[in-house]
């Protein structure tokens, strides 16, 4: 096994994430075999397996990494000066969008992949959903503190933004052509009892 240098390294641990993401978009975590990876990134198997344990590795590792981006932005939005409901208003428009035009996060969320992850990673996907659930907390209690959100437990109102969020599940469901009509109405309805609560 050849040794590689630190930038060898970076460079293919790059490869390996930009080409696993395109892959995995296009087949799916399932569908995907390490070998399309390594052939699509030209290196051996054994290379493969001194960057990740697995397939569900690297793209739990690809799905932290699109995870920190989509927070980034959020953190972001947080600190704008805007009302309470301008504020929810484009948290959750914001969140369906980020998803909307992120294939991988697309497919992440509504192709199984997050069960199959949970099943062949169970501690990460635990830490996971953990520090997910915690930084929720963090910022609807720093929202409370604000005034701009009820004095609610705020596993509460967390678990009612992810519950609006789960509704991209149901979109076949629910039907393409009226989903967005719902999407805006149940996300105006969640918006106005949070507001009513607080008042």
């Amino acid at each position: 096994m050849p040794k590689f240098t630190e930038n060898e390294k970076e460079k293919i641990r790059q490869d390996l994430f930009v080409k696993g993401r395109e892959i995995f978009i296009k087949y799916g975590l399932a569908k995907t075999s390490i070998d399309e990876i390594i052939r699509e990134c030209g290196i051996a198997k054994g290379t493969f397996y001194k960057f990740f344990s697995s397939k569900e590795e690297l793209y739990f590792e690809i799905l932290i990494n699109e995870v920190e981006v989509r927070e980034t932005v959020l953190n972001e939005l947080f600190r704008e000066n805007l009302s309470s409901r301008e504020l929810l208003n484009s948290f959750f428009h914001f969140s369906f969008d980020s998803v909307d035009k992120n294939p991988f996060l697309q497919s992440a969320f509504q192709n199984d992949e997050h069960e199959k992850l949970t099943r062949k990673l169970p501690a990460q996907m635990s830490e996971f959903n953990q520090n997910n659930a915690k930084r929720g907390i963090h910022a609807v209690n720093a929202l409370i503190n604000q005034g701009m959100l009820p004095k609610e437990d705020p596993r509460v109102i967390v678990g009612i933004m992810q519950a609006v969020m789960s509704l991209r599940l149901h979109k076949k469901d629910i039907g393409d052509d009226i989903f967005p009509i719902v999407k805006d109405k149940i996300i105006e309805f969640v918006i106005e009892g949070l507001l009513k609560e607080k008042n």
